[in-house]
């Protein structure tokens, strides 16, 4: 047992000044400031009247390495542990990408388990981007979510037989159907979410659109799919913002940025604020990194890419508190983007608040917003700007690059 005191905390609403008693791995109590517990023995910390919020759950993230499209030396190397929690990142949700020919499930969900031994939660999604049928661990999407443990759902699977960037030719969306339901199903016999994570054809004319059209003839519920970074480009944007007004998870994507080489994305602090303004719910908003993925970039005149953008796990945080500086909205608004709603999107049950009975998930902020203090499960990850959790070899391996 441990007592954080005088916690500032936006849990995510605003409660203020508060002593968080945590026991093993959750919530045991939010007390006024002082609290007792007798003659138990415990551990104090003192956040100083310092912010204090859940953890981020990255919901899109490539834990193994995303890459391959530009031959075998653009694989992107695994994540270690404090790349996430370094930067508030408690939660995480892996996903194979473009490479399911030298990464395949069973080593994600190996590197997910690495990460819940570690500390933090992880979870998993079967399947792959441009394969139909998808990869799973099992040989089977129903087995994969009903028996395995760190599986959840299906992901991220393209609308296009071609990837991302391509119309489909005909069977991806009566594919990408098959298997929601399958997921849907499975789902609720197991007590998880078994959403579908969809990666969408943002640069020509289909978007969204054959899976509005999918939807309007299945009627499988809108909200059991997750378009992932829907702020590529401006006919995304707009098919998402059709989707929003469904009523349907919008994620926008925090590495999706002009800055970042992708000419024709929205500014995802942007992307956010205009949703917000053409009346999409906040509650229906989710950011992620799509981090550690290296998508080759189709420039124009190239019939074949030569360049691959690396997507950083912490623009997560960045952009997170871009929101906040640039007063796009309120603290609680924003962390409900990385927090609260991302836990009910995925049916993460235990997640994404800072209440009784709730995983011990925190962050500690400086007055800048910065991470300084990151708690998983009841367990420091980072404690005053020191790394305290690292995965196995993470500083080996540093050591060798350096």
């Amino acid at each position: 047992m441990f007592i954080i005191r005088n916690a500032n905390i936006y849990a995510p609403r605003a409660l203020g000044l508060r002593d968080i008693v945590i026991q093993d791995e959750q919530i045991l109590m939010l007390a006024e400031p002082g609290v007792t517990v007798g003659d138990l023995p415990y551990e104090e910390y003192d956040a100083a009247g310092r912010a204090v919020s859940p953890g981020f759950i990255d919901n899109h993230v490539h834990v193994l390495g995303g890459g391959g499209g530009l031959g075998f030396r653009s694989r992107v190397p695994e994540l270690q542990t404090s790349q996430l929690t370094r930067v508030g990142t408690t939660g995480v949700i892996g996903m194979l990408g473009f490479d399911q020919s030298t990464k395949n499930m069973r080593a994600l969900v190996g590197k997910t388990k690495a990460f819940n031994e570690d500390g933090m939660s992880a979870w998993a999604l079967t399947g792959a981007t441009l394969r139909h049928p998808i990869p799973t661990l099992t040989g089977d999407v129903i087995d994969d979510i009903a028996f395995i443990d760190d599986i959840i759902g299906v992901g991220e699977i393209s609308v296009s037989e071609l990837g991302y960037g391509y119309d489909s030719l005909g069977s991806g969306p009566a594919y990408i159907a098959e298997m929601l339901v399958q997921s849907l199903l499975v789902g609720r016999l197991a007590g998880k979410g078994g959403v579908l994570c969809l990666q969408v054809p943002p640069y020509f004319e289909q978007c969204l659109k054959p899976m509005m059209a999918m939807l309007d003839t299945s009627r499988v519920p809108i909200e059991q799919l997750v378009p992932s970074h829907v702020n590529q480009t401006d006919m995304y944007m707009s098919d998402a913002m059709e989707w929003g007004r469904r009523g349907g998870w919008v994620d926008v994507g925090a590495n999706y940025r002009p800055d970042n080489h992708y000419e024709r994305s929205t500014d995802p602090a942007i992307a956010v604020t205009e949703m917000l303004e053409a009346g999409i719910d906040g509650a229906q908003i989710l950011i992620s990194s799509d981090g550690n993925g290296a998508p080759p970039k189709e420039e124009k005149g190239e019939a074949v890419p030569t360049r691959a953008n690396y997507g950083k796990v912490s623009s997560l945080h960045m952009v997170w508190k871009q929101l906040i500086d640039q007063d796009r909205c309120s603290v609680e608004q924003a962390l409900r983007f990385v927090t609260s709603n991302v836990a009910i999107a995925y049916r993460l049950p235990n997640k994404g608040k800072v209440q009784e009975g709730m995983d011990a998930d925190l962050i500690v902020f400086d007055e800048n917003w910065t991470p300084v203090t990151v708690i998983a499960r009841g367990k420091f990850m980072v404690k005053e700007d020191e790394i305290i959790v690292r995965s196995m070899f993470e500083k080996d391996v540093l050591e060798g690059i350096g």
